[in-house]
């Protein structure tokens, strides 16, 4: 009877991990933004397929358009400041 119940528990163990990194992975992007605070934050994001993204990043008031891929980061180009021609 030991044995049916390590086994079960063994289960359920193991169907907790996997159930809790499944829910990790799905709202990481969430969490990330929730709980970093610095100066790189990420203004959106927009997916491509294939694992390649598009994201907008603002570093210090300066935003960038960034492609993400499997082969790394890179920065397409900076966006114009919407502060750009006002008088400071």
């Amino acid at each position: 009877m030991t044995n049916i119940t390590s086994v079960v528990s063994v289960i359920l163990l193991l169907g907790g991990l996997v159930a809790a990194a499944m829910l990790l992975r799905r709202y990481r992007d969430r969490l990330n933004t929730a709980f970093i605070k610095g100066p790189i934050t990420i203004k959106g994001m927009a997916n491509l397929g294939d694992g390649s993204r598009l994201i907008v990043v603002e570093v210090n008031g300066q935003q960038a358009l960034c492609g993400v891929g499997r082969q790394g980061v890179g920065a397409i180009t900076l966006l114009p400041s919407s502060h750009q021609g006002e008088a400071l």
